[in-house]
């Protein structure tokens, strides 16, 4: 009579080599994880200018984008938002008038920062353009990172328009600033 199963050593070897692979692949999870993560960020941040742009117009009053929980200095935090309103300041991410939010602890592990001078840009109601005091040079308006050394940056023109590109390097499929 035939046994059917394994033998102990069997057993032995292939969760040892089921082991070995799956320490190989967890790099490339690591990989993926961070890349959808900075996709999705970047997504979020471009429907909310397209958003606030819209409305701006639509509305005929101007909208306003505030970055709640964000400074000029890259910080690991969770506990941000970025919030399109129709109000001119804003304090919390609770705010009652909000038309689009953004919010940071959607987006977990992300080191973070917002252009020194615009912690709240103006959106014109009447061409849907950012107010950036007269200036017609782009800003890198928000700037993550999940991987360190690999940032994205989101740059917005005078013109209201978003471009997504890699600080020092091709990162995540954007080019280089």
């Amino acid at each position: 009579m035939k046994n059917k199963g394994l033998t102990l050593l069997e057993l032995i070897i292939t969760i040892s080599v089921l082991s070995i692979i799956i320490t190989m692949a967890a790099p490339s999870f690591n990989n993926l994880f961070a890349s959808n993560t900075m996709k999705r960020t970047s997504t979020e941040l471009r429907g909310l200018i397209v958003a606030a742009k819209s409305e701006a117009v639509m509305r005929g009053t101007d909208v306003y984008l505030h970055t709640i929980g964000l400074t000029s200095t890259k910080t690991l935090t969770d506990n941000w938002c970025l919030i399109a309103t129709t109000d001119a300041t804003i304090t919390d991410c609770d705010h009652s008038n909000v038309l689009y939010k953004v919010d940071g602890s959607q987006m977990t592990g992300l080191n973070i920062q917002r252009h020194d001078s615009y912690a709240t840009i103006r959106i014109d109601k009447m061409n849907g353009q950012p107010d950036f005091n007269n200036s017609a040079l782009p800003i890198d308006w928000i700037t993550f990172e999940k991987e360190s050394g690999k940032a994205l940056t989101m740059q917005m023109s005078w013109m209201g328009r978003l471009y997504e590109c890699g600080v020092d390097g091709e990162w995540y499929g954007a080019e280089v600033c």
